[in-house]
C-alpha cells in the first residue's frame, strides 16, 4: 500500500517518489480528500486503505518518532469510521473528519451553482467540509486555534456531522503551526464573507447529478446530443440498481439479509481474513469501487462480522461475489 509507505517514510519502496521525512520535533499536517466507506478510504488509482492499515501507519509513525504532534483532516464519506474506537488519545494525534462513521460527506457548488466567470464547469467545485475549513483559514488567519476552527467548520457544515478524534488536549494550538508554511507570509482575509452554495449533493450521488445537469443543459435543437446524454444518465441509474442488487444478494447469500440494511458497528476492523478479501474481490470482479458502491462497504463489514468465527466462509463468499459480477 503506497499510502502506508509514504506516511511511514520508507522511500526504498516507492520507486523514487517522495515520502514523509519528518522527525521527532516536527509538527505534521495531513489532509486527505477522496471517497470513502465504512472502514475504508479510496485513492484515485482505485486502491483502498482500510482503517486497520491507516491506524497501523499512524502507530508506526509514532513508534518511529516522526512527529511531535500530528494533525489529520479527512474529507471522505463515513470518514469517522477510520478512527472511531481505533485511534489512541495518547500518541499526539488530533483528527477532524468531514462526517461521522455512518454518513456521507457532501459536495458543494454543484450544478447549478458551478458557474465560473459565467461558464458552467459541470462539476462540483469543492467539498462542503473542505471548503469550510479552507475559507475559515483564509479568513481568520494563523493565530486561530485548532479548536476554534473546528467549532466554526462544524457549525457551517450542515449536511454532515464534523467530528474530532484522538488527543484533544492541545487543540488550543494555533492553526498557523500546521497551515500556512512560511510565517513571514501573512494570511490575507477576504473582503466579504462567502455566503456559500445552496447546491450541496451527497458524494455518492454526484456522478448522477452531473449527468442529469448535462442533459438539462444540452442544446434542445441537437437531438442526437440530447439522446446521448439521456443514455448516459440512464446508464448511471442502471449501474446504481445493479450495485444495489449485488450487495443485497451478497448479504442474503451469507445468511445475513439484515447486513444490507443496518449500519456497521464501531470500531471497524477490516482485516485480511474476510473484509479485505471481499473488498478486493469486488474491486477485481465487479467493475471497481466508485462513489456510489463505496457506501455499501458497510455490507461487507457487516457480513464479515457475522462470520467472524467461521473464517473459511470468507473464501466461499469471495467465490459467490465473483460469480454475481461475472
Amino acid at each position: 500500500m503506497l499510502a502506508y509507505i509514504v506516511m511511514t517514510g520508507d522511500d526504498k519502496k516507492t520507486g523514487g517518489r517522495p515520502v514523509l521525512k519528518s522527525g521527532a520535533g516536527d509538527r505534521v499536517f495531513i489532509f486527505f480528500t477522496d471517497h470513502g466507506g465504512t472502514g475504508i478510504i479510496a485513492f484515485p488509482d482505485g486502491s483502498l486503505m482500510s482503517s486497520t492499515t491507516l491506524i497501523s501507519a499512524i502507530k508506526t509513525m509514532y513508534a518511529s518518532k516522526m512527529y511531535s504532534h500530528l494533525v489529520f483532516y479527512m474529507e471522505a464519506c463515513e470518514s469517522g469510521s477510520m478512527f472511531e474506537g481505533l485511534l489512541s488519545s495518547n500518541i499526539g494525534v488530533y483528527v477532524t473528519t468531514a462526517s461521522n462513521a455512518v454518513e456521507s460527506s457532501w459536495g458543494t457548488y454543484c450544478p447549478p451553482d458551478d458557474m465560473v466567470n459565467g461558464k458552467a464547469i459541470n462539476s462540483c467545485l469543492g467539498d462542503l467540509y473542505s471548503i469550510n475549513w479552507m475559507e475559515n483559514a483564509d479568513l481568520d488567519g494563523p493565530t486561530e486555534t485548532l479548536q476554534a476552527q473546528f467549532l466554526d467548520v462544524r457549525t457551517k457544515t450542515t449536511q454532515s456531522h464534523v467530528m474530532q478524534y484522538g488527543d484533544l488536549t492541545w487543540t488550543s494550538e494555533p492553526i498557523g503551526n500546521y497551515l500556512g508554511g512560511n510565517h513571514s507570509k501573512t494570511f490575507v482575509p477576504k473582503v466579504t464573507t462567502n455566503s456559500g452554495s445552496s447546491s450541496n449533493v451527497k458524494s455518492a450521488d454526484i456522478p448522477m447529478h452531473l449527468a442529469y445537469y448535462k442533459y438539462l443543459r444540452a442544446d434542445a435543437t441537437d437531438f442526437e446530443a440530447r439522446a446521448a446524454l439521456a443514455k448516459e444518465l440512464q446508464q448511471h441509474i442502471n449501474r446504481r440498481v445493479a450495485v444495489d442488487q449485488v450487495f443485497l444478494d451478497l448479504a442474503v447469500s451469507a445468511g445475513y439479509e439484515d447486513a444490507f440494511y443496518i449500519k456497521a458497528k464501531m470500531p471497524v476492523v477490516c482485516d485480511g481474513r474476510c473484509c479485505e478479501k471481499l473488498s478486493s474481490a469486488y474491486a477485481a470482479s465487479c467493475g471497481g469501487w466508485d462513489d456510489y458502491s463505496l457506501q455499501y462497504h458497510r455490507v461487507i463489514v457487516n457480513v464479515c462480522a457475522g462470520i467472524e468465527h467461521q473464517p473459511n466462509d470468507a473464501d466461499v463468499l469471495v467465490s459467490k461475489l465473483t460469480s454475481m459480477c461475472a
